[in-house]
């Protein structure tokens, strides 16, 4: 059975969740902003009151408690928003990590996700190509060279040699010649062209 891996950090990525509860802290102070402005024209509408003090008494009275309620419900919808944003930023720095191990020349092991991100039909096929990199890596082993080679006929001409597997997929490989002794850039250039 496998164990289930925890989470030990709610902050994957700092940038994008940062941002993400900058976001929901704003939205906050707008609701809040908005909900108050609407109360205050409803009291000045219905109540009339004198004085200014009269209407933040009113104000008070009225949207107070709501006030204390939203600002101590702000930090569990925070908590929330942070640990649902974990759930799909952790597998992107996780895929972000794999890939960069790829092009590094590495060998990652397959990627799992935790139960309950999000991204798994991206973590499958991540697994389809760092498996497809696996088999490549398996059958290009340096048995012989690939592509096509230049070998030196006949005083400093050259002739080309295609592999099989080149000539029969119609593959146009890069030239790869040596520019030592008589092999200059102007001599090779001026036997290749038509």
């Amino acid at each position: 059975m496998p164990t289930e891996k925890r989470r030990h950090k709610l902050f994957a990525d700092r940038k994008i969740q940062g941002a993400l509860l900058a976001h929901t802290t704003i939205y906050w102070f707008y609701c809040l902003f908005s909900v108050t402005l609407i109360a205050v024209c409803w009291i000045i509408f219905t109540k009339e009151p004198e004085t200014s003090t009269e209407l933040f008494t009113q104000l008070w009275l009225n949207c107070g408690p709501a006030l204390l309620g939203s600002v101590l419900l702000l930090p569990l919808v925070m908590l929330d928003c942070l640990r649902l944003s974990n759930r799909f930023a952790g597998p992107m720095v996780r895929m972000q990590r794999v890939m960069r191990e790829l092009a590094a020349g590495e060998s990652p092991p397959t990627f799992s996700l935790r139960p309950g991100d999000y991204w798994t039909e991206l973590a499958d096929d991540m697994n389809i190509v760092l498996e497809r990199v696996r088999q490549q890596d398996q059958n290009s082993q340096p048995t012989q060279p690939s592509a096509f080679t230049m070998t030196d006929v006949d005083q400093g001409k050259t002739q080309r040699a295609l592999t099989e597997s080149d000539s029969d997929a119609g593959v146009a490989s890069p030239l790869v010649v040596p520019l030592d002794g008589d092999n200059t850039a102007r001599s090779i250039y001026s036997e290749l062209s038509i």
